[in-house]
Parts: C-alpha cells; sequence; structure tokens
C-alpha cells in the first residue's frame, strides 16, 4: 500500500474545522495488486463496465457485487464476462493502523458501526486482484476506521487524486483516477455530496451541494469523464447542483435518457440520490447504457446486496 496525494480545499472560514476532520483519519491509500493477481484483458477492448454503489460503510456485499459483474452474471445488461472493470465507491470502509487511536470528535455517527461483516475496502481489493484509490472523507465514530471515496479496477489508475469538497456538515474527498481503453483515456470520478446542510440549517442542503459540485466541477478539466456518484439531490433534478453538471457538458447515458427506476436510495424516503453520468467532449464514447441492479425482482427487502443503496451499472462503448 502507497499514499494517494489529496488536493485540500483552499483556506476558508471553516479550516480549522477540517483540520480537525483531517486530523482524525487514516492516510489515503493506493494500491496495486502484484501482476499474477491482475492478469490482463482481452486485447484492445473497445467497451468499459462501471459499477458506482453506494456501500452503506461497508455493508454492501463488495466482493459478490464485483464477482458477479466479472463472471458475466449480467450479460443480459451488456455487461459480458471479460471487459475491463471500475468501480466508484461511496462509504467505503476502511480499517487499519493509520486511523488515530481515539477519536478527536470530528466522526460521523454510526450506530451500528460493530456490526459484524463489513467489507474493509483495502481488503476486498488485494482478494479480489484490484486496483484501489481511496481518500478517508470522515472518521467512524470511536472505532478505529474511516470511511471514503474510493476507485477499484482491473485496469491500472493512473494520474490518482483526492480532491477535498467544501465543508458543509461533515468533511467530504472525491477520488479521481484515468484508465486507458482502447488506447482512449478516461477520467473516472467517485463523489459523495452533502446529505443537508450545517446542523439547524437544513434548508442550506442544496446550496451546499451546488458550491461542492461547482468546486469538482472545477477541477476536472478532462474532456472525457465518467463520474459515478450519490449526489445526495434531495429535490431532484431541480436542484442547482444538478444544473451545474448539466451545464458542464454532462449527461445520462448517451444518448442521455431518463432513468426509469423511481428511486435508487432504497430506504425511507425513496429517492434517486445516485447517478451515473458521462462527459464527451472530444467524441470518443459511441454509447453509455446505465442500468439500476436489483436483488429481488420485485425490488423488495429491507436492503439491497445488503446496502441501503441500489448499485448503477454502466457499459460505456467507444467509437
Amino acid at each position: 500500500m502507497s499514499s494517494l496525494p489529496v488536493t485540500p480545499c483552499a483556506p476558508h472560514a471553516t479550516s480549522e474545522q477540517l483540520e480537525a476532520w483531517r486530523a482524525n483519519v487514516g492516510a489515503p491509500l493506493a494500491y496495486d495488486p502484484p501482476a499474477e493477481h491482475s492478469p490482463p484483458g482481452p486485447p484492445g477492448p473497445r467497451a468499459l463496465l462501471v459499477l458506482s454503489w453506494n456501500v452503506w460503510i461497508g455493508r454492501g456485499r463488495l466482493g459478490d457485487m464485483v464477482a458477479a459483474v466479472r463472471d458475466g452474471t449480467y450479460a443480459s445488461l451488456g455487461a459480458v464476462a471479460g471487459l475491463p472493470l471500475v468501480v466508484l465507491l461511496q462509504e467505503a470502509l476502511r480499517a487499519d493502523d493509520s486511523v488515530p487511536v481515539r477519536s478527536n470528535g470530528r466522526a460521523a455517527r454510526d450506530l451500528a458501526v460493530h456490526i459484524q461483516g463489513r467489507e474493509d475496502v483495502a481488503e476486498t481489493a488485494a482478494r479480489q486482484g484490484l486496483y484501489l484509490r481511496y481518500a478517508p472523507s470522515m472518521r467512524n465514530g470511536a472505532p478505529r476506521s474511516d470511511r471514503g471515496n474510493a476507485i477499484l479496477s482491473t485496469l491500472p489508475l493512473e494520474d490518482a487524486r483526492g480532491i477535498e469538497l467544501p465543508l458543509v456538515l461533515q468533511r467530504r474527498v472525491a477520488v479521481a483516477a484515468t484508465v486507458t481503453v482502447g488506447g482512449r483515456r478516461l477520467r473516472m470520478v467517485a463523489a459523495h455530496l452533502a446529505p443537508r446542510g450545517p446542523i439547524g440549517y437544513k434548508w442550506l442542503g442544496a446550496a451546499g451541494r451546488a458550491q461542492q459540485a461547482r468546486h469538482l466541477l472545477d477541477r476536472l478539466e478532462d474532456d472525457t469523464v465518467v463520474l459515478g456518484a450519490d449526489l445526495n439531490l434531495g429535490r431532484g433534478r431541480a436542484e442547482p447542483a444538478w444544473q451545474q453538471l448539466v451545464e458542464a457538458g454532462f449527461e445520462q447515458g448517451m444518448p442521455p435518457v431518463e432513468p426509469t427506476w423511481r428511486h435508487t436510495y432504497h430506504a425511507l424516503p425513496r429517492l434517486v440520490l445516485d447517478y451515473i453520468v458521462v462527459r464527451d467532449a472530444a467524441g470518443i464514447l459511441a454509447g453509455a447504457r446505465v442500468h439500476r441492479l436489483d436483488e429481488h425482482p420485485a425490488d423488495r427487502g429491507r436492503t439491497v446486496f445488503g446496502s441501503d443503496h441500489h448499485p448503477l451499472l454502466a457499459r460505456i462503448d467507444l467509437r
């Protein structure tokens, strides 16, 4: 394991608070699997699979989901076995000795943090032979673990960095990295915007998300970008954050298609919070189709694959 560079948010009125959040998490991670555990895929692939998922602080059965996508379980959705796979995660969990022994109080509440069976994203990457870039956003209460955004991939991850977003309620760090498919470079980004505004100012949630989205977009200058994110758009596509994405050239698939599903957050209230969007200013993509994955055909059950969010799966074809 090695470290991942993180671009800090510019100093502002809450910089002292941000320093406390930063001091309470472990080190960012960059992991490249041994060559024998990451066999090369088909020569010159012209398509890429992208899985985006909020894994609910490690509760989601990430290893099982990755294995299912890789072995062709979702071939009917175009996810045929053998295609390169990039996984864009939100609320990934990590526990190691880099996390401070004692919390300084700047941490997220997690009343069920001691639940057994949670997946550590670093362990899953090593077990599956995947490249990993992980940036912790916040500590999980008192226990010695943190959560954040991560990118896992069957392809090498290049030019990776974390992008710290403006502080709204809790610290949040997006992760960006580049993969090469069919000789073309695509910028992959995992992000998670604030669910609401500061305590006592819930109505500021949309304004805070807009500020975070603007900050992130200003740092994504690449022509071809795939963003997988829990945008937390409580007010849907009417929110300024969504309008900023559209103005920056991001679309829901190619050609743009309105999703048929009415929610991606599986708990109450059921809302569409999760998105895979693409920007193809260079015109190198032939298509991008996004699907919501359901554990139960009738979308029943208390969770989906262990998480309170549905995974989204996209197949992206290159020209």
